[in-house]
Parts: structure tokens; sequence; C-alpha cells
């Protein structure tokens, strides 16, 4: 991958950003699952990220729109800020549903999931700066992009046990649907942060 940092730093630094911003809201949402409580401040602080972090996605574009020389293909800078993006848009998504159903008590997996997207989303933030620093594919790179795969095995394990005790205890029918679509959301959260590695190992397959 033949990036072009010094002439373009632009890229690289709002890329800086966008993982600023990942790790603001996981730190936020991590915050928020032991607090369980005071649901729409705590949206209104994931809110002010998303905000951010959709500026930011924004310049991406118009540097894509202006740059004659990009650090590396097009359609790969919009697809990596992209999934980023989604990341934090499905963050917020948790944040806002819970706060919408007004759920009144936590579920075990909550936690669980807490645990795991702060995981991925970490060493999504270390994959980006392992990438941009070692501009070809590393061991190093190659581990994060297998921890975050790991760590997506491991959501679909919770994903998939916690769906099936939600339909086999849960006797209220609206109760279900509201937790099953935060089940979701959650168990999207760590689908995106893999395909945001393979979006990052392709972009380094390329390069050489």
């Amino acid at each position: 991958m033949k990036f072009l940092l010094p002439k373009e730093p632009a890229f690289g630094e709002n890329f800086k950003e966008m993982s600023v911003c990942l790790s603001e809201i996981t730190d936020l949402f991590k915050e928020f699952v032991v607090d369980f409580k005071d649901f729409e401040d705590y949206w209104h602080k994931a809110k002010d990220i998303e905000h951010r972090a959709d500026a930011i996605t924004h310049r991406v574009v118009n540097l894509l729109n202006q740059s004659f020389i990009t650090p590396f293909d097009r359609e790969d800078i919009y697809q990596l800020i992209s999934d980023f993006d989604d990341i934090i848009d499905l963050i917020e998504n948790t944040f806002h549903n819970i706060y919408l159903y007004e759920v009144p008590d936590k579920k075990p997996f909550i936690d669980e999931f807490a645990v795991l997207v702060d995981k991925a989303t970490r060493a999504l933030g270390a994959l980006i700066g392992e990438t941009f620093k070692h501009q070809k594919y590393t061991d190093s790179i190659w581990r994060l992009i297998c921890e975050i795969h790991d760590l997506e095995d491991e959501g679909d394990v919770v994903y998939h046990r916690e769906l099936r005790r939600l339909f086999k205890e849960e006797k209220d029918p609206i109760a279900v649907i509201k937790w099953k679509d935060i089940l979701g959301t959650l168990e999207r959260i760590m689908d995106v942060c893999q395909k945001t590695s393979n979006t990052i190992e392709a972009i380094v397959v390329k390069g050489g």
C-alpha cells in the first residue's frame, strides 16, 4: 500500500480523529452500561459524538472530491471512513433504543457486549494506526485482524444464546421486540467491526 501521507496528511489526520470519536463513544458506552440510568443524558452525549463523526466523514468525502492524488484507491477510502461511521452510528443507536424503549432492567448480555465492543474498537483503533504507520501487511496488522474476527465470533455466540433465551424465557411479547432489537444492534456492531477490518486487510493486501 503506497500511502502518500507526506503529500496528503489530511486523510491520515481525519482517520485519526475518527478513531478518537470511536474510542470516546465506546468509553461512554462502558460508563453507561455500569450506571444504566439517565438514559436520555447518555444518549445526547452519544449523539454529540456521532455528529462529530458525521462531520469527519463529510470532510473526507470532500477531500476525495478535491484531491487529484489520494493515499489509496478512492473507493477504499470512502468504504473505510463509511465503515467507521457505521460503527459509531450503531453504538449511538444502542443508546437511543435503550432510552426510547425505557427498558426497566439491564440484561446480562449488555455487559457482555460492552466488553466485546470495547475490545473490538480498541483493536480497530490500533489497526488503523498500524496500517498508516507501516503502509504494508505486517504481523501486527495480521494479529489485530485475527483478534477482531475472534471477537466477532464471540459476539455471534452471545447473540444466538441470548436470542434463544429471550424467546424461551421472556413472556411479554413487547419486551421480546424491544430486547431483540437491542440485541440485534449490538451483534451488528461486532459484524461491522469485522467488516472494517476486512476493508483494511484488502487495502494492505493491494499495497503489498
